[in-house]
């Protein structure tokens, strides 16, 4: 597996990028007629939210005990 370190400002920069792409893609889709390609755009969606929840799970704080 691949691993990436990224500082705070990175992973924040990363997370806008995601979830500027993801609209994009929403859009995209309800757009798209041919029905391979919008399986596609979707399956791109889904790729793309999964890394992002991942991201989002991997920056979070854990409250200290």
């Amino acid at each position: 597996m691949n691993q990436v370190e990224l500082t705070a400002e990175e992973g924040e920069a990363l997370k806008d990028v995601l979830t500027h792409r993801l609209s994009e893609l929403e859009i995209e889709i309800l757009h798209t007629d041919h029905s391979a390609f919008r399986d596609l755009l979707k399956r791109r969606r889904e790729l793309l939210a999964h890394i992002a929840e991942r991201l989002e799970r991997s920056h979070e704080v854990v409250p200290s005990l």
